[in-house]
């Protein structure tokens, strides 16, 4: 079989007066309602994976020490059948 592959990067959006008042249900909501959306297009959710990505420094953080930083990403990946 063939599979065709989507990685989409997920951030939650909440309001601070959530936290600690339902914050994790509304958070659930948010990917239940991205997981049917992909699911009505055919899409199947494979897992979420962290990356590390390096990010250059640039000119200014050189100058003055500053080197690579490597920073974690959460990607969610889907894949359909092709």
């Amino acid at each position: 079989m063939k599979y065709e592959y989507k990685v989409i990067g997920f951030v939650a959006e909440i309001k601070q007066s959530d936290i600690g008042n339902g914050a994790k249900e509304k958070v659930a909501g948010q990917l239940e309602a991205l997981f049917e959306d992909y699911a009505s297009e055919g899409w199947e959710l494979q897992g979420q994976y962290t990356f590390n990505v390096q990010v250059a420094a640039g000119c200014l953080a050189s100058l003055q020490g500053g080197g690579n930083v490597t920073v974690p990403i959460d990607q969610l990946v889907f894949r359909k059948q092709v």
